[in-house]
């Protein structure tokens, strides 16, 4: 749907009010995309990821649209509001049709002053409010009713009187009846009279309306309203008016004070901002944060005459510099700050002032002829201000434009070597987020070459951090060393910002080897040295970290300390793609402990936060994560649906569709689908990666089993019992090899699942019991695998009173109290951490192999009653 009509005429209000009154249309929400400062493709992309927000990471314009129309859809029936699009029009094609075919549910409510021409555009001509016909319906024109309504605002005591409703009916007769005007209008009633007003405005017209005016007789009726308030402001007033032009966006009192110049002997630029609010020429913000953070605005139409006017005064150049100057002078500080303790602050007034920054970087070549040295480095220096939010919040597309501009230029030659160098490496990082690995590499490779002739370590070092990193993710682990041992060579001892990234990354390489002690020795040598530095958001991601080793390792209640952590610290920053990375953390733990509802919880979170950012790798990562915990509850239609969706996902070939297709077909064996499970494990074993990664081959091994345990069945069922006890065989003899690859979930809980299907498959007899030392120092699962307690005598102790229990008494559960008293028969703990323990305990059980015998119930714990059990005898 578009709704056009002239400028003032009220299209943005009427869309506000739509999507305020229709709210509970919209379960995903209405969101409302102001389009003003906006530039093509990759400005539409840019001012909507913002609104959305949605970190756009892709390098070009049709990936941003696709990542914008998921997020979009996975927010189910969601209204967007695309406000101020005219100047876009040119651009419909390439945007709407994406974004409404790829979100059907969504609805796209469009404000311009001109069609789309998109394909099945709906239109709604807005016109001027009705104005009276005569002297009788003067009361009832809803043009004079809005201008009672908002002068009796500013003029108390006003009313439409008898003598007072011919002057109100000729005003907006005058004004055309546009919203805007007659509110300007109506602003002015706090010094003038109707009859003073109109008396003005019609000497006006004579000249603008009636003569010269271009733009028609209601574009003539704005400016006129707008001019006549022009006119009534003092000169001080005038002046601030006028220089408030050259902000984008919005703007707070601070950078008023400093940009605008009113010289010796002015009022407060504080106090003539709130004369001009009160005359509704400026716009207030509602504040953010708190009540100091109140921020002001212009209409574009509005701001669009105050530039006229600040050209004519010949003060748009000195207003420009000094704006400049101020944005470059502050982004600069606030960008220091970025990686500090201060560094939610800093980011958010980096977020705040992002169009102004733009504006500064825009205006720095804009002017005629090659771009001057001074004016590159100022724009060098903003690109890098913004890079600490642009690649947390995107599009990561705009802060590669903003160091291209600033490297391609002609007067890039005036960069000195240090800011040379650290526009590169910037600019190499952006490379590598959007997984442009050649540029990266490229950018990098120049900051090394530049090491002669800059002091900047940071920027060296950051440029070697990007290619250990895309050398990393490329597989090639001993060039990754390799760099990161060149990157801490140039780090000095008393950094301990880059000494703290420097163990994070190692750990991350340390992650990929699969050597799990080692990355966790990284990550906890690493956060000291992040909080001593205040650097949030690498502490954020160390605490993510240590809560996936954790997890490997089984120490769940570690983890998950680690992983709420994690998730203050990047909710602190805005990081929404690490969060849902978080979420699925907390869920698998969650999981682990057998707290099935908790986790589904955990995972419905990240789910919906990696929809709603549009981030397909991770949706697809926290959907197979999902699908797993869902086969082993033995929900398979959603198990299948989850599995399907997260390849859908992860369509680029990244190592996780490996394990997803491989437990995509358990799935399917399970429901006896053996065809489609066939087609799984062969898609899961294709891609030569897939043996490369010690877990991937691991998950592949163990979950291979369900098809084997299926083909049994089938065997069975068509008589061949030969046949069925060899698929059986095969199925015990992959949880007798030794464990294939050094602690890591995803093998773990494939292990586990194929330990529980083994124990359902079929009535399991005497010899197929769950068979306990009677001093708990090991016990043998139905499957035949011997799990060693003699080093974990709480777990035997644990294990030895469920299964008195369960010989005693079956189906009855042991209560919490009564556990933790055998468990710990001669501690006194407090109730909580005796719940916790015990938690830990029994989730190191679950893990052993006792994850399907081990049930929950309502008054405490018990071993499956279906499935035999008995102490073996002495001496066994």
């Amino acid at each position: 749907m578009s709704v056009l009509g002239a400028p003032g005429v009220g299209k943005t209000r009427l869309a506000h009010e739509y999507a305020l009154r229709r709210a509970e249309a919209y379960p995903g929400g209405a969101w409302i995309c102001d389009l003003t400062n906006a530039s093509g493709v990759d400005g539409v992309c840019g001012a909507l990821g913002a609104t959305l927000d949605v970190p756009l990471t892709a390098g070009h314009s049709a990936g941003m649209l696709a990542q914008l129309a998921d997020a979009i859809a996975a927010r189910g029936r969601v209204l967007v509001i695309l406000d101020n699009f005219e100047h876009l029009v040119v651009h419909a094609q390439a945007t709407l049709p994406v974004l409404h075919e790829r979100a059907p549910d969504a609805r796209f409510l469009v404000t311009s002053r001109t069609r789309t021409d998109v394909e099945g555009e709906a239109i709604l001509e807005l016109g001027p409010l009705p104005l009276p016909q005569g002297s009788a319906d003067v009361a009832d024109s809803e043009a004079v009713r809005l201008f009672v309504d908002r002068a009796g605002l500013v003029a108390h005591g006003y009313a439409l009187t008898t003598d007072e409703a011919p002057r109100a009916a000729a005003l907006v007769r005058e004004l055309d009846g546009l919203p805007l005007a007659l509110e300007l209008a109506a602003a002015r009633m706090r010094v003038f009279s109707t009859a003073t007003l109109l008396d003005h405005l019609r000497r006006r017209f004579d000249v603008l309306v009636r003569g010269a005016s271009s733009g028609g007789p209601r574009h003539g009726s704005l400016r006129d309203a707008i001019d006549a308030s022009w006119r009534a402001l003092d000169p001080w007033e005038q002046a601030v008016f006028a220089h408030c032009a050259v902000f984008r966006g919005s703007f707070d009192l601070y950078a008023a004070e400093r940009v605008i110049d009113l010289g010796e002997g002015a009022p407060r630029v504080a106090d003539v901002l709130q004369s001009l609010r009160d005359r509704s020429l400026l716009a207030r913000e509602a504040p953010r944060e708190g009540p100091d953070d109140a921020r002001f605005t212009l209409y574009l139409s509005i701001r669009d005459y105050a530039w006229d006017r600040l050209r004519e005064r010949g003060a748009e150049d000195a207003a420009v510099a000094r704006h400049a100057a101020y944005y470059e002078e502050q982004a600069s500080l606030w960008a220091t700050k970025a990686d500090g303790p201060e560094g939610v602050e800093a980011r958010r007034w980096l977020l705040a002032e992002r169009e102004n920054l733009l504006a500064v970087h825009r205006r720095a070549f804009e002017r005629l002829g090659p771009a001057r040295a001074e004016d590159v480095r100022t724009a060098a220096r903003v690109a890098l201000a913004l890079q600490p939010a642009l690649t947390v919040h995107g599009p990561l597309r705009l802060a590669a434009a903003l160091h291209d501009a600033v490297l391609g230029a002609s007067g890039a030659a005036g960069l000195d070597a240090d800011l040379r160098a650290r526009a590169l490496a910037a600019r190499a990082e952006v490379h590598r987020l959007m997984g442009d690995y050649p540029r990266a590499l490229a950018d990098a490779e120049e900051v090394s070459a530049l090491s002669t002739q800059t002091r900047d370590h940071d920027a060296l070092v950051r440029a070697r951090f990007t290619r250990t990193l895309v050398h990393l993710f490329q597989g090639r682990l001993a060039e990754a060393h390799a760099a990161l041992e060149r990157a801490r060579g140039l780090i000095l001892p008393d950094d301990r910002r880059l000494q703290g990234r420097a163990l994070s990354v190692l750990g991350v390489i340390r992650v990929f080897e699969g050597a799990q002690d080692e990355a966790r020795d990284s990550f906890l040598k690493a956060l000291p040295l992040h909080r001593e530095a205040g650097d949030i958001h690498f502490e954020g991601m160390a605490e993510g970290n240590l809560c996936i080793t954790q997890i490997h390792f089984g120490r769940l209640e570690e983890a998950r300390e680690h992983g709420e952590r994690a998730v203050a610290l990047h909710r602190a920053l805005g990081n929404r793609r690490n969060l849902a990375n978080c979420f699925s953390s907390l869920a698998s733990i969650a999981d682990e402990l057998g707290r099935s509802d908790e986790a589904e919880a955990y995972w419905e979170q990240s789910i919906r936060i990696a929809g709603e950012i549009g981030d397909r790798y991770t949706l697809g990562v926290v959907l197979g994560h999902q699908g797993s915990h869902l086969f082993m509850a033995q929900r398979l239609s959603e198990a299948r649906e989850s599995c399907k969706r997260a390849l859908v996902s992860l369509r680029d070939q990244h190592s996780m569709e490996v394990a997803i297709h491989a437990w995509l077909g358990s799935v399917e064996a399970t429901a006896g689908r053996l065809d489609a499970a066939r087609e799984a494990f062969a898609e899961a074993e294709r891609p030569s990666w897939a043996r490369e990664r010690p877990a991937n081959a691991a998950v592949i091994h163990y979950l291979r089993g369900h098809l084997d345990l299926a083909l049994s069945r089938e065997a069975t069922a068509g008589g061949d019992l030969a046949g069925a006890e060899q698929h059986l065989t095969s199925a015990k003899r992959r949880l007798a090899a030794a464990p294939l690859t050094p602690p890591r979930l995803e093998a773990t809980r494939a292990r586990r699942s194929l330990e529980q299907a083994l124990v359902t498959q079929g009535q399991p007899s005497e010899d197929t019991a769950l068979l306990v030392h009677p001093e708990g120092e090991w016990f043998r699962l139905p499957s035949g695998r011997r799990v060693d307690c003699s080093r974990r005598r709480l777990l035997g102790r644990l294990l030895v009173a469920l299964t008195e229990q369960r010989l005693e008494r079956p189906g009855a559960p042991m209560s919490v109290k009564d556990l933790v008293a055998k468990g710990w028969p001669n501690e006194r703990i407090l109730s909580g951490a005796a719940v916790a323990r015990l938690r830990v305990a029994l989730s190191s059980l679950r893990k052993e192999g006792l994850g399907a015998l081990l049930l929950n119930h309502p008054k405490g714990y018990l071993l499956d009653p279906n499935t035999p059990a008995r102490f073996a005898p002495r001496g066994e």
